[in-house]
Protein backbone atom coordinates (compact mmCIF):
# COMPACT_ATOMS: atom_id res chain seq x y z
CA UNK A 1 0.00 0.00 0.00
CA UNK A 2 2.79 2.38 0.75
CA UNK A 3 4.13 1.88 -2.36
CA UNK A 4 0.47 2.23 -4.24
CA UNK A 5 0.59 5.72 -2.59
CA UNK A 6 3.91 6.76 -3.86
CA UNK A 7 3.47 5.52 -7.06
CA UNK A 8 0.22 8.14 -7.15
CA UNK A 9 2.52 11.13 -5.58
CA UNK A 10 5.29 10.43 -8.61
CA UNK A 11 2.49 10.92 -11.14
CA UNK A 12 2.99 13.50 -13.58
CA UNK A 13 -0.69 14.46 -13.63
CA UNK A 14 -1.26 13.96 -9.63
CA UNK A 15 -0.74 17.53 -8.69
CA UNK A 16 -2.25 19.46 -10.95
CA UNK A 17 -5.47 17.07 -10.47
CA UNK A 18 -5.68 17.35 -7.26
CA UNK A 19 -5.35 21.15 -7.27
CA UNK A 20 -7.82 20.80 -9.82
CA UNK A 21 -10.34 19.12 -7.39
CA UNK A 22 -8.98 21.74 -4.60
CA UNK A 23 -9.99 24.60 -6.95
CA UNK A 24 -13.85 23.11 -8.03
CA UNK A 25 -14.79 22.34 -4.38
CA UNK A 26 -13.96 26.05 -3.46
CA UNK A 27 -16.05 27.16 -6.27
CA UNK A 28 -18.20 24.94 -5.70
CA UNK A 29 -18.96 25.99 -2.21
CA UNK A 30 -19.28 29.17 -3.28
CA UNK A 31 -21.31 28.38 -5.59
CA UNK A 32 -23.79 26.70 -3.34
CA UNK A 33 -23.72 29.02 -0.24
CA UNK A 34 -24.89 32.25 -2.30
CA UNK A 35 -28.18 30.99 -3.38
CA UNK A 36 -29.01 29.35 0.24
CA UNK A 37 -28.12 32.16 2.38
CA UNK A 38 -32.03 33.80 1.93
CA UNK A 39 -33.01 30.28 3.31
CA UNK A 40 -30.62 30.04 6.34
CA UNK A 41 -32.32 29.62 9.89
CA UNK A 42 -30.98 33.23 10.64
CA UNK A 43 -33.02 34.95 7.77
CA UNK A 44 -31.10 37.05 6.22
CA UNK A 45 -32.69 39.92 4.65
CA UNK A 46 -31.71 43.15 3.38
CA UNK A 47 -28.44 44.44 0.61
CA UNK A 48 -26.99 45.67 3.95
CA UNK A 49 -26.31 42.11 5.56
CA UNK A 50 -26.04 40.31 2.37
CA UNK A 51 -23.42 42.62 1.44
CA UNK A 52 -21.42 42.34 4.91
CA UNK A 53 -21.83 38.86 4.03
CA UNK A 54 -20.09 39.03 0.46
CA UNK A 55 -17.59 41.30 2.31
CA UNK A 56 -17.02 38.52 4.90
CA UNK A 57 -15.10 36.39 2.36
CA UNK A 58 -12.74 39.07 0.66
CA UNK A 59 -12.20 39.75 3.99
CA UNK A 60 -11.32 36.07 5.13
CA UNK A 61 -9.14 36.19 1.53
CA UNK A 62 -7.16 39.23 2.10
CA UNK A 63 -6.15 38.63 5.82
CA UNK A 64 -5.22 35.26 5.38
CA UNK A 65 -3.35 35.02 2.12
CA UNK A 66 -0.17 36.45 3.63
CA UNK A 67 -0.10 34.00 6.16
CA UNK A 68 -0.79 31.27 3.68
CA UNK A 69 2.28 32.65 1.35
CA UNK A 70 4.25 32.71 4.21
CA UNK A 71 3.12 29.03 5.68
CA UNK A 72 3.71 27.47 2.31
CA UNK A 73 7.33 29.14 1.76
CA UNK A 74 8.24 28.08 4.89
CA UNK A 75 7.26 24.57 5.29
CA UNK A 76 6.04 23.44 1.67
CA UNK A 77 2.78 23.99 0.37
CA UNK A 78 1.19 20.64 1.16
CA UNK A 79 0.46 22.20 4.76
CA UNK A 80 -1.31 25.20 4.04
CA UNK A 81 -3.41 23.15 1.64
CA UNK A 82 -4.44 20.46 4.45
CA UNK A 83 -5.68 22.88 6.45
CA UNK A 84 -7.41 25.12 3.91
CA UNK A 85 -9.59 21.50 4.08
CA UNK A 86 -10.25 21.15 7.38
CA UNK A 87 -11.28 25.51 7.53
CA UNK A 88 -13.70 24.50 4.84
CA UNK A 89 -15.18 21.64 7.00
CA UNK A 90 -15.63 23.77 9.51
CA UNK A 91 -17.08 26.28 6.95
CA UNK A 92 -19.52 24.01 6.08
CA UNK A 93 -20.32 22.78 9.76
CA UNK A 94 -20.95 26.69 10.55
CA UNK A 95 -22.95 27.31 7.73
CA UNK A 96 -25.40 24.05 8.35
CA UNK A 97 -26.44 25.48 11.47
CA UNK A 98 -27.08 28.96 10.31
CA UNK A 99 -28.93 30.05 13.03
CA UNK A 100 -27.77 33.30 13.52
CA UNK A 101 -25.91 36.39 11.40
CA UNK A 102 -23.23 36.27 13.17
CA UNK A 103 -22.80 32.44 12.74
CA UNK A 104 -22.90 32.94 8.98
CA UNK A 105 -20.90 35.84 9.25
CA UNK A 106 -17.51 34.11 10.52
CA UNK A 107 -18.42 30.87 8.56
CA UNK A 108 -18.05 33.35 5.32
CA UNK A 109 -14.81 34.70 7.12
CA UNK A 110 -13.58 31.06 7.40
CA UNK A 111 -14.44 30.28 3.77
CA UNK A 112 -12.57 33.35 2.97
CA UNK A 113 -9.79 31.79 4.52
CA UNK A 114 -10.05 28.25 3.42
CA UNK A 115 -10.45 29.44 -0.31
CA UNK A 116 -6.90 31.81 -0.22
CA UNK A 117 -5.15 28.42 1.41
CA UNK A 118 -6.23 26.76 -1.91
CA UNK A 119 -5.53 28.81 -4.36
CA UNK A 120 -2.14 30.25 -3.11
CA UNK A 121 -0.49 27.00 -2.15
CA UNK A 122 -2.51 25.30 -4.77
CA UNK A 123 -0.99 27.38 -7.47
CA UNK A 124 2.29 27.67 -6.11
CA UNK A 125 2.09 24.01 -6.07
CA UNK A 126 1.18 23.58 -9.85
CA UNK A 127 4.09 26.53 -10.66
CA UNK A 128 6.53 24.16 -8.64
CA UNK A 129 6.18 21.17 -10.12
CA UNK A 130 5.39 21.77 -13.62
CA UNK A 131 8.39 23.71 -15.01
CA UNK A 132 7.82 23.26 -18.43
CA UNK A 133 3.72 23.70 -20.04
CA UNK A 134 3.29 25.85 -17.26
CA UNK A 135 0.64 28.05 -18.89
CA UNK A 136 -0.92 24.85 -20.23
CA UNK A 137 -1.01 23.23 -16.24
CA UNK A 138 -2.17 26.79 -14.44
CA UNK A 139 -4.60 26.89 -16.80
CA UNK A 140 -5.76 23.12 -16.50
CA UNK A 141 -6.03 23.44 -12.56
CA UNK A 142 -8.92 26.62 -12.99
CA UNK A 143 -10.69 24.43 -15.12
CA UNK A 144 -11.30 23.03 -11.89
CA UNK A 145 -12.94 26.52 -10.10
CA UNK A 146 -15.08 27.06 -13.98
CA UNK A 147 -16.18 23.79 -13.58
CA UNK A 148 -17.46 24.29 -9.62
CA UNK A 149 -18.52 27.87 -10.50
CA UNK A 150 -20.63 26.26 -12.90
CA UNK A 151 -22.12 23.09 -10.93
CA UNK A 152 -22.19 24.29 -7.64
CA UNK A 153 -25.73 26.95 -8.08
CA UNK A 154 -27.54 24.33 -9.81
CA UNK A 155 -26.97 21.64 -7.30
CA UNK A 156 -27.36 23.83 -4.60
CA UNK A 157 -30.67 24.59 -5.80
CA UNK A 158 -31.65 20.50 -6.59
CA UNK A 159 -30.61 20.05 -3.20
CA UNK A 160 -32.07 22.13 -1.37
CA UNK A 161 -35.50 21.38 -3.44
CA UNK A 162 -35.06 17.57 -2.52
CA UNK A 163 -34.14 17.82 0.98
CA UNK A 164 -34.14 21.11 2.15
CA UNK A 165 -31.67 23.46 3.86
CA UNK A 166 -29.26 21.29 5.49
CA UNK A 167 -28.89 18.22 2.80
CA UNK A 168 -26.54 20.44 -0.05
CA UNK A 169 -23.93 20.97 2.77
CA UNK A 170 -24.26 17.24 3.87
CA UNK A 171 -23.18 16.25 0.41
CA UNK A 172 -20.41 18.94 0.05
CA UNK A 173 -18.91 17.63 3.45
CA UNK A 174 -18.69 14.28 1.99
CA UNK A 175 -16.97 15.84 -1.22
CA UNK A 176 -14.79 17.43 1.18
CA UNK A 177 -13.86 14.83 2.81
CA UNK A 178 -12.56 12.88 -0.37
CA UNK A 179 -10.63 16.14 -1.08
CA UNK A 180 -9.22 15.58 2.61
CA UNK A 181 -8.23 12.16 1.58
CA UNK A 182 -6.59 13.39 -1.52
CA UNK A 183 -5.04 15.97 -0.02
CA UNK A 184 -3.39 13.79 2.93
CA UNK A 185 -2.49 10.74 1.18
CA UNK A 186 -1.75 11.81 -2.69
CA UNK A 187 -0.38 14.97 -2.91
CA UNK A 188 3.55 14.64 -2.69
CA UNK A 189 5.37 15.91 -0.06
CA UNK A 190 7.66 19.57 -0.06
CA UNK A 191 11.21 19.79 0.07
CA UNK A 192 11.02 21.73 3.30
CA UNK A 193 15.21 21.33 3.39
CA UNK A 194 15.34 23.41 0.38
CA UNK A 195 13.37 26.47 1.96
CA UNK A 196 16.12 28.80 2.80
CA UNK A 197 15.88 32.60 3.32
CA UNK A 198 15.36 34.52 0.31
CA UNK A 199 14.91 37.93 -0.49
CA UNK A 200 11.47 38.16 -0.91
CA UNK A 201 11.30 42.31 -0.92
CA UNK A 202 13.27 41.68 -4.28
CA UNK A 203 11.00 39.41 -5.44
CA UNK A 204 7.68 41.14 -4.56
CA UNK A 205 8.76 44.62 -6.07
CA UNK A 206 10.11 43.37 -9.36
CA UNK A 207 8.41 44.92 -12.27
CA UNK A 208 6.97 41.96 -13.61
CA UNK A 209 5.37 40.62 -10.30
CA UNK A 210 3.89 43.89 -10.17
CA UNK A 211 2.98 44.06 -13.21
CA UNK A 212 1.45 40.49 -13.82
CA UNK A 213 -0.40 41.90 -10.37
CA UNK A 214 -2.40 44.30 -11.73
CA UNK A 215 -3.45 42.56 -15.03
CA UNK A 216 -4.61 40.50 -13.07
CA UNK A 217 -6.45 43.20 -10.58
CA UNK A 218 -7.74 44.58 -14.13
CA UNK A 219 -8.80 41.45 -15.37
CA UNK A 220 -10.39 40.56 -12.53
CA UNK A 221 -12.01 44.05 -12.18
CA UNK A 222 -13.32 44.08 -15.92
CA UNK A 223 -14.89 41.12 -15.27
CA UNK A 224 -16.31 41.94 -11.78
CA UNK A 225 -18.11 44.93 -13.44
CA UNK A 226 -20.07 42.87 -15.69
CA UNK A 227 -21.45 40.47 -12.89
CA UNK A 228 -23.67 42.93 -11.27
CA UNK A 229 -24.18 45.47 -13.95
CA UNK A 230 -24.92 43.34 -17.25
CA UNK A 231 -28.44 41.43 -15.62
CA UNK A 232 -29.66 45.28 -14.95
CA UNK A 233 -28.66 46.71 -18.27
CA UNK A 234 -30.54 43.81 -20.38
CA UNK A 235 -33.64 43.85 -17.92
CA UNK A 236 -34.06 47.67 -18.31
CA UNK A 237 -33.26 47.53 -22.35
CA UNK A 238 -34.10 44.59 -23.62
CA UNK A 239 -36.81 43.52 -20.55
CA UNK A 240 -34.77 40.46 -20.05
CA UNK A 241 -35.99 38.13 -17.81
CA UNK A 242 -33.92 36.89 -14.97
CA UNK A 243 -33.84 33.27 -15.91
CA UNK A 244 -31.78 33.72 -19.25
CA UNK A 245 -28.98 35.43 -16.70
CA UNK A 246 -27.91 31.88 -15.27
CA UNK A 247 -27.71 29.86 -18.85
CA UNK A 248 -25.80 32.86 -20.47
CA UNK A 249 -23.04 33.51 -17.58
CA UNK A 250 -22.97 29.49 -17.41
CA UNK A 251 -22.02 29.20 -21.11
CA UNK A 252 -19.33 32.48 -21.04
CA UNK A 253 -17.30 30.36 -18.23
CA UNK A 254 -17.63 27.32 -20.21
CA UNK A 255 -16.37 29.10 -23.16
CA UNK A 256 -13.80 30.25 -21.01
CA UNK A 257 -12.60 27.24 -19.92
CA UNK A 258 -12.40 25.22 -23.50
CA UNK A 259 -10.08 28.20 -24.16
CA UNK A 260 -7.09 26.67 -21.72
CA UNK A 261 -5.51 24.72 -24.48
CA UNK A 262 -5.58 27.57 -26.95
CA UNK A 263 -4.04 30.06 -24.93
CA UNK A 264 -0.95 26.66 -24.32
CA UNK A 265 -1.11 27.19 -27.35
CA UNK A 266 -0.40 30.95 -27.92
CA UNK A 267 1.99 31.17 -24.91
CA UNK A 268 4.34 28.73 -26.52
CA UNK A 269 3.97 30.23 -29.87
CA UNK A 270 4.72 33.69 -29.29
CA UNK A 271 5.22 34.51 -25.83
CA UNK A 272 3.41 35.08 -22.45
CA UNK A 273 3.93 38.65 -22.38
CA UNK A 274 2.13 38.81 -25.98
CA UNK A 275 -0.26 36.37 -25.33
CA UNK A 276 -1.61 38.35 -21.93
CA UNK A 277 -1.46 42.01 -24.09
CA UNK A 278 -3.78 40.11 -26.55
CA UNK A 279 -5.95 38.99 -23.95
CA UNK A 280 -6.06 42.53 -22.48
CA UNK A 281 -6.61 44.25 -25.93
CA UNK A 282 -9.46 41.67 -26.49
CA UNK A 283 -11.08 42.52 -23.43
CA UNK A 284 -10.46 45.87 -24.20
CA UNK A 285 -12.64 45.82 -27.70
CA UNK A 286 -15.03 43.34 -26.36
CA UNK A 287 -16.19 44.93 -23.37
CA UNK A 288 -18.16 47.56 -25.38
CA UNK A 289 -19.62 45.53 -27.27
CA UNK A 290 -21.89 44.05 -24.37
CA UNK A 291 -24.19 47.33 -24.44
CA UNK A 292 -24.69 47.45 -28.36
CA UNK A 293 -26.55 43.99 -28.07
CA UNK A 294 -30.14 43.86 -29.64
CA UNK A 295 -31.29 40.58 -27.85
CA UNK A 296 -30.16 38.20 -25.12
CA UNK A 297 -28.88 35.91 -27.57
CA UNK A 298 -26.02 38.53 -29.37
CA UNK A 299 -25.41 39.93 -25.93
CA UNK A 300 -24.68 36.38 -24.79
CA UNK A 301 -22.03 35.83 -27.56
CA UNK A 302 -20.28 39.31 -27.02
CA UNK A 303 -20.36 37.87 -23.07
CA UNK A 304 -18.36 34.54 -24.37
CA UNK A 305 -16.06 36.79 -26.41
CA UNK A 306 -14.88 38.20 -23.68
CA UNK A 307 -14.32 35.55 -21.20
CA UNK A 308 -12.31 33.93 -23.84
CA UNK A 309 -10.46 37.22 -23.61
CA UNK A 310 -10.44 37.09 -20.20
CA UNK A 311 -8.75 33.46 -20.27
CA UNK A 312 -5.78 35.24 -22.37
CA UNK A 313 -5.18 37.41 -19.60
CA UNK A 314 -5.53 35.20 -16.32
CA UNK A 315 -3.91 31.78 -17.02
CA UNK A 316 -0.71 33.47 -18.76
CA UNK A 317 -0.19 35.95 -15.93
CA UNK A 318 -0.26 33.06 -13.00
CA UNK A 319 2.05 30.84 -15.22
CA UNK A 320 4.12 34.93 -15.49
CA UNK A 321 4.63 34.80 -11.75
CA UNK A 322 5.83 31.46 -11.26
CA UNK A 323 8.60 32.18 -14.18
CA UNK A 324 9.79 35.40 -12.24
CA UNK A 325 10.32 33.17 -9.18
CA UNK A 326 12.52 31.55 -11.79
CA UNK A 327 14.87 33.99 -12.84
CA UNK A 328 15.09 34.93 -9.35
CA UNK A 329 16.57 30.92 -8.74
CA UNK A 330 14.13 31.23 -5.81
CA UNK A 331 11.74 28.72 -4.21
CA UNK A 332 9.53 31.18 -3.06
CA UNK A 333 5.93 29.98 -5.30
CA UNK A 334 3.55 30.68 -2.38
CA UNK A 335 4.75 34.18 -2.16
CA UNK A 336 3.86 35.14 -5.65
CA UNK A 337 0.44 33.60 -5.51
CA UNK A 338 -0.26 35.44 -2.50
CA UNK A 339 -0.02 38.39 -4.52
CA UNK A 340 -1.85 36.93 -6.88
CA UNK A 341 -5.04 36.42 -4.59
CA UNK A 342 -4.59 39.83 -3.30
CA UNK A 343 -4.55 41.19 -6.45
CA UNK A 344 -7.29 39.26 -7.83
CA UNK A 345 -9.69 40.13 -4.10
CA UNK A 346 -8.94 43.91 -4.73
CA UNK A 347 -9.30 44.30 -8.00
CA UNK A 348 -13.27 42.17 -7.53
CA UNK A 349 -13.66 44.48 -4.45
CA UNK A 350 -13.03 47.52 -6.91
CA UNK A 351 -15.25 46.60 -9.32
CA UNK A 352 -18.46 46.05 -6.52
CA UNK A 353 -17.43 49.80 -4.97
CA UNK A 354 -17.62 50.96 -8.89
CA UNK A 355 -20.94 49.21 -9.60
CA UNK A 356 -22.03 50.65 -6.30
CA UNK A 357 -21.59 54.25 -6.73
CA UNK A 358 -20.00 55.46 -10.03
CA UNK A 359 -21.68 53.39 -12.35
CA UNK A 360 -25.28 54.29 -10.80
CA UNK A 361 -24.77 57.41 -12.36
CA UNK A 362 -23.56 56.68 -16.13
CA UNK A 363 -24.73 54.33 -18.98
CA UNK A 364 -23.92 50.77 -18.99
CA UNK A 365 -21.90 51.27 -22.10
CA UNK A 366 -19.94 54.29 -20.63
CA UNK A 367 -18.54 51.82 -17.62
CA UNK A 368 -17.35 49.52 -20.03
CA UNK A 369 -15.31 52.24 -22.01
CA UNK A 370 -13.98 53.32 -19.19
CA UNK A 371 -12.98 49.36 -17.73
CA UNK A 372 -11.66 49.55 -21.71
CA UNK A 373 -9.77 52.24 -21.56
CA UNK A 374 -7.34 51.33 -18.80
CA UNK A 375 -7.09 47.94 -20.41
CA UNK A 376 -5.68 49.85 -23.43
CA UNK A 377 -3.17 52.37 -21.16
CA UNK A 378 -1.99 49.82 -19.02
CA UNK A 379 -0.77 47.81 -22.30
CA UNK A 380 2.34 49.47 -22.74
CA UNK A 381 3.59 49.11 -19.20
CA UNK A 382 3.07 45.43 -19.88
CA UNK A 383 5.03 45.25 -23.03
CA UNK A 384 7.84 46.93 -21.27
CA UNK A 385 7.74 45.10 -17.70
CA UNK A 386 7.07 41.67 -18.47
CA UNK A 387 10.22 40.04 -18.88
CA UNK A 388 11.23 36.42 -18.88
CA UNK A 389 12.15 34.39 -22.65
CA UNK A 390 9.97 34.82 -25.64
CA UNK A 391 8.28 31.66 -25.19
CA UNK A 392 7.31 29.40 -22.23
CA UNK A 393 10.07 28.06 -20.59
CA UNK A 394 11.08 24.34 -21.58
CA UNK A 395 12.49 22.70 -18.50
CA UNK A 396 12.45 19.56 -16.51
CA UNK A 397 9.72 19.46 -13.77
CA UNK A 398 10.89 19.54 -10.00
CA UNK A 399 11.67 15.95 -9.17
CA UNK A 400 8.78 14.96 -5.75
CA UNK A 401 10.58 11.64 -5.57
CA UNK A 402 12.58 11.21 -2.10
CA UNK A 403 11.38 14.36 -0.37
CA UNK A 404 10.39 15.35 3.32
CA UNK A 405 7.59 17.08 4.75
Amino acid sequence: MPNFFATIQNGHWTVVLIVAFALFMDYLMYGIVGPLTGYAPAKVSGEQQLGMLYGGYAAGVLLSTPLFGHLGDRYGCRKPMVIGVFLMLLTIGLFSIGNSFSVLFVARLLQGASAAASWTAGLAFVAEHYVEKRVQMMGLAMLGSTSGSIIGPMLGTWLYDLGGYCLPFVVVAALVLCDLCFRLFLLPKSNAADRAKTDLKALLFDKSVLVAAVAVALSASAWGLIEPLLPVHLEKTLHAPAKVMGPMFTVATIAYGVMAPVVSLASERFSIKKTICLGMLLMAVTLPLLSLGTSPILTGFMLCLTSMSYAFVLNPTSAELGNAVDRKNMSCYAAVYAVYNIAYSLGMMSADTFAATIATQIPFGYSLLCMSSVLILFLPLVLKAVAGPEKEPQLQAVPVEGQSD
